[in-house]
Formats: C-alpha cells, structure tokens, sequence
C-alpha cells in the first residue's frame, strides 16, 4: 500500500505542508491541556492532598515554575525520534510523512490524557508520546523500523519500547523505596518522639538543606543549557550544591522563631475559624435561577458561564472525594495521626518542595511533551528530517503554547487526579507529602543523569506507594491502585493504536 503521492515527493515545497504547523500548533495546546489535566495535576497532587496549596496556588505555581524550569533547565535540544524508540534514518525522505505522523501522534495523545484524567488514572506524557510514536512508525515503516531492544552498557543495559517496560517496575520500586526510607527516618526520630514539634523544630535546618542540595544538585547535574551547566564536572556539582544547600541552611537558624510564630498564628487563626463556624453555623443562600435568565444580555451570561467553568476547577475540593468513597474514607480514619504543629512545619518545607517539584518537572516533561510539534516545526523550517536540533530563541514561542495549554488543563481539570493521587490512594499529610516528593526527586535526579527509563508520574506514585507501605498494607487503595497500573501499560497500546488508525486514515485514503 502506497502513500499519497505528494507525501512521497523529495523536492516538496514547505509552503505545501504550512497547514501541518498550524493544525499542529491547535494540537499541541490540546494535548498540552491533558497534560496539565493529567501529568501535572500528579505533580501537585500530594502537595494540594495534604492541604498544603490549595488547588488555586497549585495552578499558580505551574505558571510560574513549570514553565520556568522548562525554559531555565531544559536542553531545548528537540529528538526528533523521541529516546531511539524508532530508527531516524526511516524518514530522512520523507519529512512531510513525518509531519503529518507527529501530528497524529500530538492529537491521540491529548485524547488519551484526557480519558484518562476522566477515569483518575495518572499516566505517563511520556510514554504516551512514545506509544504514538511507535504507533504511527509501525504504519508508516513497517515494525523493523522500531527499535524494540537494544543491548546497552550502562543501567538498565537495554533500551527501546524493552526499557519502557522495564521502567514500569524500576520507576515505582526505586522511588517506593527511597521515600519509604525517609518517612521510615522522619516518623522514628520525629513524628513519634514526645515532643514532636520541637524536634521537627531543630531537625528544620538539616531537612531543608538536604532539599536545597538535592535540588540544586539537580539544576547544575541535569545539564541545564539555559544557564551554560551542561558540561559540570560531578565533583563540582557535589561540591557546589553542598555548599550552597548547607550554607542557606545555616542563615535559616536565625529564622526559626520566625517559623514558629508564623506556625502559632496560623493555629490560632483556624481555631477562630471554627469556633466563629460552630458558634453562627452555616448560612446557604440560594439564588434565584429565573434572575440569571431575565438579567444580563445573552453575552455577559457566556461570559458568567465561563467564568464559573474555570471557578469550578480552581475551587475544587478535593477532599469531598471522601464523601463518595468509603474505602478511601476507611483509610483517613485508620491512618497514625501526628502532631498539628509538628505537621506545620513539615508544611513550610513541603511548600518549598512543591515549588522545586514544578520546576524539575518543567524540565524533564514539559519541554520534551512539545516534542513532536517541535519536530513539525523544525522539518517545516530546516526542509529536512533531522535526528535533533537546537530549538533555539526565535522557537520559545512553541514552549508558550505548551505553558498555556497545561495551565488550562491544571485550572479546569486537574482537580480530578489530585482527588485520586492526592486523598484517594492514601492518607497525605505534610510530614508524608515531604517524604513522598523528595523520595521520588531523588530517583528522577538520577535516572535523568543517567538517562535510565524513568517517568515522574511513575515515581510520584511508587512514592506514595512507599509511604503508605511504611504504616500498614491496609494504608493503600489497592482498588484505585489497580487502575493506574493498568493505566500504565494500556498507555503505549491505545495511543500506539489510535495514532497508527489516524495516520493510515491520512496517508493511505484514497485521494479524489
């Protein structure tokens, strides 16, 4: 079976194929929205779980350092062929073939992050970009032209669609575990000793230093181009953020009754709030609906209808998720609880956390999420299929589109995976939210270094895994569990499917 012809033809002129950029660009603010529906909601989920942020401060920080980090922190080095998933040299000819494939794969993706935020299933952006990739090369290519194994020598010694698998059980396991091992440390020598909350109080400066140097050590060792790291020695990097994370730690001492005065006027403002809600109780005031009918022209009500759609997933509560959830509702009730004032502190660091958690994200997912319009837009510019290319500072713009599109997907959206990852699946509480996103950092600090096959959405939840673990096997919703796993390994074969349907559809109809 045969191409369209003009998809064929070497001597192609770009100004043929402009409309696969523009249709491209809508696309990729679509698959962008799932993504901030889906890959980042995970992100904030145990930060906004345990009433840290709310979901309007969640939304707040994407914006700002998501898209920082992937500015800041990303290579803007766009693989055409996402991480030898498929062999690049299949397509030097065939550069609007390309086109029109990625295009596919954006489209399918973005349907599939959406499904499955509706369902609650916490999926990979990654992987999902890969399935399509797979997908649509199969029926472009033919399958010999998809790398399915390859022999490596560093850790985990394979790679292509064999080391996605594999990381399906590396990611969760390796962030379980290191996140477990913390929580297992913090509840030992802080949660349960006498006084909690002094303890939490001098353990303050070394747990933040720890998480300034770890963070700090992944800005300099991931490489991050847009502030000329790429080439830091490892014992430069150690050495640098060492100093810089024990040193901001030291000038924190001073600030500690800072800290507890904050930590005590916080208390004492929610114990009059509940007191001034227990004493006048709760007034609902319910308008009447004729008046909006009556009021108001036919556009300001479009406009009232549209401001109360992006109300409704700012303002979320996550927390009615319980209301409707018994099982979920049996783990709360049952779930080891600590110190209100211990867990306050835990709070200031975990905020800190979540800041750092967006901007790391920013750089490993966000910025290759936008790959394959990259891709579009790079074979359109250059006339040519290149295996990668600098995407350099006229192109920030695509990172613009990707920013936008996961802020709507975040503000609108979002709230239904941080409802299952974040109060669903367990008990969060700052001092375990901590614990669960330095554990899983710490694994994606190295595999990113060591470019092991791991995906953040993955650890996240191994993390929480982990830390639930610690308390009781009963401390796990193994219901909701059981459909992100399957979330997982239906990703590569429902948008590999659909992106291999969509493209045969364009490239192999007839044409009239």
């Amino acid at each position: 079976m045969d191409y369209d012809a003009r998809m064929l033809d070497a001597t192609y002129e770009p100004r043929d194929y402009l409309w696969i950029v523009i249709v491209g660009g809508f696309l990729a603010v679509f698959c962008s929205y799932g993504i901030g529906a889906n890959d980042v909601a995970n992100a904030f989920a145990t930060s906004v779980g345990a009433k840290t942020l709310s979901v309007k401060h969640a939304v707040i920080l994407a914006a700002i350092f998501e898209f920082g980090g992937a500015v800041l922190l990303g290579s803007h080095v766009t693989k055409t062929i996402r991480k030898g998933i498929a062999d690049i040299d299949c397509f030097m000819d065939d550069g609007p073939v390309l086109m029109y494939g990625m295009c596919c794969v954006i489209f399918c993706t973005g349907l599939w992050l959406l499904l499955a935020t509706f369902l609650k299933m916490p999926v990979s952006t990654t992987h999902s970009v890969v399935g399509g990739i797979i997908g649509m090369t199969i029926a472009a290519k033919g399958g010999s032209c998809v790398v399915w194994h390859a022999d490596t020598d560093t850790f985990p010694y394979v790679k292509g669609v064999s080391a996605i698998v594999v990381s399906w059980f590396l990611s969760p396991i390796f962030s379980g575990v290191g996140a477990a091992a913390l929580f297992l440390f913090c509840r030992t020598f802080i949660l349960r000793s006498e006084n909690s909350y002094n303890r939490a109080i001098y353990f303050y400066p070394l747990l933040l230093g720890s998480t300034i140097t770890l963070y700090t050590f992944f800005t300099i060792y991931k490489g991050a181009s847009g502030l000329d790291l790429d080439e830091t020695p490892l014992s430069l990097a150690t050495g640098v953020s060492f100093g810089i994370g024990f040193g901001l730690a030291l000038l924190s001492i001073p600030c500690i009754p800072l800290l507890k005065k904050s930590i005590d006027a916080r208390l004492e403002r929610r114990a009059a709030a509940a007191n001034a809600e227990l004493e006048e109780g709760k007034e609902e005031f319910v308008k009447d609906p004729k008046a909006a009918e009556v009021n108001g022209s036919f556009l300001s009500n479009s406009f009232n209808k549209m401001k109360n759609f992006l109300n409704e997933g700012i303002n979320a509560d996550v927390h009615a998720a319980l209301d409707d959830d018994i099982i979920a509702a049996d783990i709360h009730d049952k779930a080891e609880k600590f110190d209100e004032k211990t867990e306050e502190v835990f709070k200031a660091l975990q905020v800190f956390t979540a800041c750092c958690d967006a901007f790391g994200h920013g750089a490993n997912d966000v910025a290759n999420s936008i790959g394959p319009y990259a891709a579009i837009y790079i074979i359109y510019t250059d006339n040519a299929v290149v295996s990668s290319r600098d995407l350099g500072a006229d192109a920030y713009w695509i990172l613009f589109l990707g920013g936008l599109g996961i802020v709507l997907g975040l503000a609108t959206y979002g709230y239904k995976i941080m409802a299952a990852i974040g109060v669903q699946i367990s008990r969060i509480t700052p001092s375990r939210g901590f614990c669960i996103e330095m554990g899983a950092t710490v694994i994606v600090v190295m595999g990113s270094r060591l470019e092991m096959p791991l995906s953040t959405t993955h650890c996240q939840v191994g993390a929480t895994m982990g830390v639930a673990l610690v308390e009781r096997v009963g401390g796990l919703n193994w219901k909701l569990l059981g459909t992100v796993a399957f979330g997982w390994v239906a990703t590569l074969v429902v948008v590999g499917f659909t992106s291999a349907i969509l493209f045969c559809q364009g490239a192999y109809a007839p044409c009239v």
